[in-house]
C-alpha cells in the first residue's frame, strides 16, 4: 500500500493544473452569468418590463432553469458545432454553458431584489429628474446588492461546485486531473479525500471575500 502523503506530493503538479484550470473556468463562466444574468434580471422586473423582450427572456430563463445542466452541456459539445458549423473548444464550451446556465438563476435572484425595492424611491427618483437608467444605477442597483449578495455567494459558489461536471467533455479540471490519477495510480480514496478538500479551500475563499464585501455595503 503507497503512502498517502507520498502520493498527494507526487500528484500535487497535476492536481495544481486542474485547480487552475477549474479557476479559469469558473471566472469565465463567473463573468458571464453576473453580466448577463443581472441585465436578464433588470428587464424581467415588475418597473422595467417590455413585454416582447420579457417575454423572451421569461422563456429562455424557464429552459436554462428545467433543462439539467450535464445535458445542456452535452448539446452544447456535441451538437451545437455541427448545427452551426464552427468547432468548439471544451473550455469555450464549458465557460459558456456554465455561464449561461448560471446567469438564469442570477437573473431571478436580481429579479426578486429589484421587485423589493420600494414603488416610492421609483416616483420620488422620476420626481428629481433622474432617468431610468440613472435611477436602476445609483438607486436600485446598490440596495438590491445589499439584498441579494448572500443568494448570489451561493450561487457562484454552485457554480464552482459545478466546474466538476465539465470532467465529461474532457476538460482537465480538477476533478478529471484526479480521475487520470485514479486511473495510474488506483488510489480513489486519498484523491477523492484531496480534491474535496480543495474545493473546500476554494469555497471557504469565496465565502470569506464575500462576507468581506458584505460588512463593507452594509457598514
Amino acid at each position: 500500500m503507497t503512502n498517502p502523503i507520498t502520493d498527494i506530493v507526487n500528484s500535487g503538479p497535476l492536481l495544481m493544473q486542474g485547480a487552475a484550470k477549474t479557476v479559469e473556468i469558473w471566472l469565465g463562466a463567473l463573468s458571464i452569468s453576473l453580466t448577463i444574468g443581472t441585465l436578464w434580471g433588470i428587464f424581467r422586473s415588475r418597473r422595467l418590463t417590455l413585454y416582447g423582450l420579457t417575454n423572451v427572456l421569461d422563456g429562455i430563463t424557464f429552459l436554462l432553469r428545467g433543462i439539467p445542466f450535464y445535458v445542456q452541456l452535452l448539446i452544447a459539445y456535441f451538437v451545437l458545432p455541427d448545427l452551426i458549423g464552427i468547432n468548439i473548444s471544451a473550455s469555450t464550451t464549458a465557460i459558456f454553458s456554465l455561464g449561461l446556465c448560471s446567469a438564469a438563476y442570477v437573473s431571478q435572484i436580481v429579479r426578486a431584489g429589484i421587485n423589493t425595492i420600494p414603488r416610492g424611491q421609483w416616483e420620488a427618483a422620476m420626481v428629481l429628474g433622474y432617468t431610468t437608467f440613472d435611477t436602476i444605477r445609483y438607486i436600485i442597483i446598490p440596495q438590491t446588492i445589499r439584498a441579494v449578495l448572500p443568494a448570489l455567494t451561493g450561487e457562484c459558489d454552485q457554480l464552482l461546485k459545478t466546474t466538476s461536471v465539465i470532467s465529461t467533455i474532457g476538460v482537465l479540471e480538477l476533478t478529471n486531473a484526479a480521475k487520470n490519477i485514479i486511473a495510474r495510480e488506483m488510489n480513489p480514496l486519498t484523491m477523492y479525500l484531496t480534491i474535496a478538500m480543495i474545493y473546500l479551500i476554494m469555497s471557504s475563499i469565496l465565502t470569506t471575500v464575500s462576507g468581506s464585501i458584505e460588512k463593507r455595503l452594509c457598514s
